[in-house]
């Protein structure tokens, strides 16, 4: 249960410098309502020589510096990560998943490992045993669906979220149980009773430090989205708020998980080939808006200045007040001395923007 009674915010965030700025102004107040599922992302590649460039010892090291500097050693961090059996260590014994939460927590680091429906037999043996040697009980069990949006069999969830139980050997209220249902494909009017019977069924298997529903809406990409102000419905947030109110799970503290403004799997493709255009993603209470401008390639970067300026004057925009990000796009629009920023800074604000909205509405505050 987070601070004041209000229901947990998880959000899985793509665990890269957009992301670990836009975290690294939030209160005390404001962490203790937002448990982030830290997606370790995979090495940076060089499409062009074809090698990593890095290896996992120097990228594990890495991210931990990242994650002490900019979520801190006071507030929980659920750790997930893309690493799997052919990966390896360079100068270091044991597995990456190993090195990974040792160092997190000898870092101060309050790190949660996550078990996942995707974890191999070596993934779960090698986090379990890394949690046994540091005296760690603290666990987050995801159940991600096979197809993005399919609302998974009760039976299949329950037996699943028991046997895993059973290989930790912790209690319940050790553990954060996680239905985490991809990328949203269907109408989550439609979605909402099986939805919340799986989750029902979940929270009945004991009492669980916290049941959160994770899910996301946000498009892979804007390709399709045409330029100028369009709105993309927040299906995750739509779903979550009619499956909280469900007569099924009146007993039941539902914390709520998104994707923030990205799509729920990470850009794993060759850079050079993207066309990205200068865009702006913008929050609002039940649709997401996006400013697209021209390709950056041909018509540079400026363009993210003119989208911050028309922002800034819509009655969406909740002004700089708001949150870290709203401050920056102010200072972007109205600062003739402040850039337009890049790729990084643009998420970080979209982020921290997206993090704020999310914390409002949760809380119940009037959406104005």
């Amino acid at each position: 249960m987070a601070q004041d009674n209000y229901p947990l915010y998880m959000p899985a965030l793509k665990w890269k410098q957009g992301e670990h700025f836009a975290v690294k102004p939030l209160t005390a107040s404001q962490k203790s309502r937002v448990q982030p599922v830290a997606e370790v992302p995979d090495r940076t590649y060089d499409w062009g020589k074809e090698k990593y460039t890095k290896s996992w010892d120097k990228h594990i090291d890495d991210i931990v510096t990242a994650t002490v500097k900019n979520w801190g050693t006071t507030h929980v961090l659920a750790v997930d990560q893309v690493i799997d059996e052919k990966d390896a260590l360079s100068s270091n014994p044991g597995t990456p998943w190993e090195y990974l939460f040792d160092n997190m927590w000898a870092a101060g680091v309050k790190a949660v490992p996550v078990l996942s429906t995707r974890a191999s037999a070596s993934e779960q043996a090698a986090l379990i045993k890394v949690a046994k040697k540091n005296k760690h009980t603290r666990w987050l069990l995801r159940f991600r669906v096979e197809q993005d949006g399919e609302v998974p069999a009760t039976a299949h969830v329950q037996t699943w979220f028991a046997n895993k139980m059973a290989a930790l050997g912790v209690k319940h209220g050790q553990v954060d149980a996680v239905l985490d249902l991809g990328h949203i494909t269907g109408d989550p009017k439609v979605m909402a009773a099986s939805t919340a019977q799986v989750l029902q069924t979940i929270a009945a298997l004991g009492a669980w430090r916290q049941v959160v529903l994770l899910s996301g809406g946000f498009p892979i990409n804007l390709a399709g989205v045409q330029k100028g102000n369009k709105q993309l419905s927040r299906a995750d947030w739509d779903l979550y708020k009619r499956v909280a109110v469900r007569a099924e799970l009146k007993e039941v503290s539902l914390g709520y998980g998104d994707f923030g403004v990205s799509h729920v799997d990470a850009f794993d493709g060759d850079p050079r080939k993207m066309v990205m255009s200068a865009a702006l993603r913008y929050t609002h209470w039940k649709d997401w808006n996006v400013l697209k401008a021209k390709s950056v390639r041909h018509h540079g970067f400026d363009q993210y200045k003119d989208l911050c300026q028309i922002l800034v004057l819509l009655p969406i925009y909740m002004h700089r007040t708001f949150s870290q990000g709203d401050a920056n796009y102010d200072k972007v629009a109205n600062d003739p001395k402040v850039g337009p920023g890049n790729a990084t800074q643009w998420r970080r604000d979209a982020t921290s923007h997206h993090i704020h909205v999310v914390l409002h509405q949760l809380a119940s505050q009037p959406e104005f």
